[in-house]
């Protein structure tokens, strides 16, 4: 079969057996995969060379292990990526992603930028053949997103900052409107992004490239109770604690590639909170394929081009300073 793997220079298209199923797992033929911000930085790593990444995907069932019976070739299926043994700390916490006993598709197991691939019957949800199957392959980035939101514990009618509207900013951005908050601001670089977050609900959208943030931030007049950050930016925090309201708390999403500077100050005198929030718990993946499943959440506009795996490449390279471009899917099938 058909596969994308890293390499030095990025992503390239490579040739692999094809996967079987182990006895308490499936084998999926891939509908659809996003290209999470995660994978772009992946791609060019020497230390990776080989690896096929991809972790936000849906797919029909094509083989079954001979321990499987609760599902049948030809189900439409959306794939939670993160395995959980269910009885470790990490996974007693509600953080499977940190779980040592089962590894992740796309993260520490080979992922899905791929025509097939095997997956343990554990981490399948169905879906309906009504709901169309692309779906599915939102429903990873859109529980990051929840995951975050919960972190949170923003009261309804309460201001919200999101910084980064790449995917999961976006999908932030629909969840928090959906909760009922105030008004949302959003801050993002590239043109396509922010106008997608207008679309998804934010109110005030910046151009983080026009001046000073913090003095753009500042000149709203407003005190957020949370701000999600996903921009990555080491110094963000910084940047966003003045504009705090008592008692906020900040989310960081985003895995800055440094470590950042912090004013304490900030933090002690306005009694803020400043938390991580990574992955999310399987409520969080069930809660958003029913999101996605009922219509209650369109992510349509976060979908700029569907590509077939020779294409990807292109794609993965023009991700990196995406410009009008919001996000990709790959489609193996193509």
């Amino acid at each position: 079969m058909r596969a994308l793997a890293v390499n030095s220079k990025g992503v390239q298209v490579v040739e692999r057996p094809d996967p079987e199923p182990e006895p308490n797992g499936v084998v999926v033929a891939v509908q659809a995969c996003g290209i999470c911000g995660s994978d772009v930085h992946m791609a060019g790593s020497s230390h990776l060379d080989g690896f096929v990444p991809g972790h936000e995907f849906s797919g029909t069932i094509s083989a079954l292990g001979d321990e499987v019976s609760d599902f049948a070739i030809g189900d439409h299926v959306a794939v939670d990526p993160l395995g959980s043994c269910g009885h470790c700390e990490a996974c007693a916490k509600g953080l499977p992603f940190l779980c040592q006993a089962i590894p992740n598709i796309g993260v520490s197991r080979q992922g899905a930028f791929a025509e097939r691939i095997a997956v343990p019957a554990r981490q399948l949800h169905r879906l309906s053949n009504e709901v169309e199957l692309e779906l599915g392959s939102h429903a990873e980035p859109l529980a990051v997103s929840l995951a975050s939101i919960d972190r949170a514990e923003v009261e309804p009618d309460s201001d919200v900052l999101v910084v980064g509207v790449g995917t999961i900013g976006l999908m932030a951005i629909a969840g928090l409107r959906r909760r009922g908050v105030g008004r949302i601001v959003a801050v993002g670089r590239s043109p396509g992004r922010r106008e997608a977050a207008a679309l998804m609900g934010a109110d005030i959208v910046i151009d983080a490239r026009e001046g000073d943030l913090s003095e753009q931030l500042r000149s709203l007049g407003l005190r957020f109770a949370a701000a999600i950050e996903c921009s990555g930016a080491p110094d963000m925090v910084l940047r966003i604690a003045p504009v705090m309201g008592i008692g906020g708390t900040i989310v960081e999403v985003a895995l800055p590639a440094e470590p950042g500077p912090v004013d304490l100050r900030e933090l002690v005198s306005l009694g803020l909170s400043v938390t991580g929030s990574c992955a999310f718990a399987p409520e969080h993946y069930a809660h958003a394929l029913e999101l996605l499943a009922t219509g209650d959440l369109d992510p349509s506009p976060l979908v700029s081009e569907r590509v077939g795996l020779d294409e990807a490449p292109s794609a993965f390279e023009r991700l990196r300073t995406p410009g009008t471009l919001v996000g990709v899917l790959v489609e193996p099938w193509r």
